[in-house]
């Protein structure tokens, strides 16, 4: 291969691995965190920039630093703008609350427990009779999961 060959078309090929990363980012999705998407952008960007200067060095050295701009100042701000929060919902607020069982519960039997000034149904890993104080820990639909609470009123 002869260099006026590779300084002539390297900006081509960065733009072209840009490309790539960015469409391997729509391909896998959101689980990269964008990081191919920015980074296939700095080559691309990189190549874009260099082309009337024709020298591959130029053109590394573009992407090179366009890349650890981001990584070193952009990365922490894009995230921050693009993680998903992980915010209870008003559903979510129950786990953990007490309540008590106004419906017997049985390991194949679902129930009824009541939770503040609501009644949900339930289930338990454990037989739980009418008026035991309970604990919900988990949510599945409608229904309560829930454990009796040791030393609770019976």
């Amino acid at each position: 291969m002869d260099v006026t060959f590779i300084d002539s078309w390297l900006w081509l090929i960065f733009i072209a691995f840009g490309l790539v990363l960015v469409l391997m980012e729509l391909l896998l999705g959101i689980e990269t965190g964008l990081d191919m998407v920015f980074i296939g952008s700095a080559f691309i960007l990189g190549g874009l920039i260099t082309i009337a200067l024709g020298s591959w060095v130029w053109t590394a050295i573009t992407s090179g630093i366009i890349c650890v701009i981001y990584v070193f100042v952009g990365r922490r701000y894009i995230h921050q703008r693009v993680a998903v929060k992980t915010e209870k919902t008003n559903i979510d607020t129950i786990i953990g609350k007490r309540g008590f069982v106004t419906q017997d519960i049985s390991q194949k039997k679902y129930g009824v427990v009541k939770v503040g000034m609501e009644e949900w149904r339930a289930k338990a890993d454990e037989d739980i009779k009418k008026g035991e104080e309970i604990t919900v820990t988990e949510i599945s639909g409608v229904t309560l999961n829930v454990k009796r609470v040791e030393g609770g009123n019976t």
